[in-house]
């Protein structure tokens, strides 16, 4: 590993290998800190039930009642509670894909690759890095979440953890909109939806 790092440093500047060496450390100590290693996370890919919480998936949340958004700038406390209003620039967006079977495969394809490693293979926020993100990741087959509008849905993807009243509440969710274009983002948004209970 160090060499890979020192010819990081040789061939593409110190600017560069500093930022993947302080990711990998992060990464290295985030694993280490859960006492989860490399090995660990190839298992849990090849054995899709190491992902699933013990005795099951998690209960259904109870019916969800009210408003899905309201003028709020608390942390959502619990799963059913209203979340904030998204900035104006975002709270009249519509989704402009339809769900087929060729936009909601592209979408798995996206969301398995960044998405499910915190939300889980099935939405319920228990990917194998769930376990040392305070909060915890967002449980998509919540009833609150298919009521949501994409305009909310495409401020968290594009802005992440880092808005308030998320920020505040250390979310761990990191901003998409530099590294999936808005169309990958409403891809993701569209598979997303597949995990609300018919």
């Amino acid at each position: 590993m160090v060499s890979y790092f020192a010819i990081l440093v040789a061939t593409r500047g110190w600017r560069m290998s500093s930022r993947m060496m302080v990711a990998g450390a992060l990464l290295v100590g985030c694993l280490g800190l859960s006492g989860c290693t490399g090995r660990d996370i190839l298992a849990m890919r090849k054995r899709p039930e190491a992902t699933q919480p013990a005795g099951g998936p998690a209960a259904p949340a109870p019916p969800f009642k009210g408003p899905a958004v309201a003028a709020t700038t608390d942390y959502p406390k619990d799963a059913n509670a209203p979340r904030p209003l998204p900035p104006p620039e975002f709270a009249s967006l519509k989704n402009p894909l339809q769900p087929t079977p060729d936009t909601l495969a592209k979408g798995k394809a996206l969301y398995d690759a960044n998405c499910a490693v915190c939300h889980g293979p099935t939405g319920l926020g228990n990917g194998t890095a769930a376990g040392v993100l305070k909060p915890p990741p967002a449980n998509f087959t919540t009833p609150i979440h298919g009521q949501l509008p994409d305009g909310y849905w495409f401020w968290r993807l594009s802005k992440g953890g880092g808005v308030p009243p998320f920020s505040a509440a250390g979310s761990g969710m990191p901003p998409w909109e530099s590294a999936l274009s808005a169309e990958q983002r409403w891809l993701v948004i569209l598979y997303e939806h597949t995990f609300q209970p018919k």
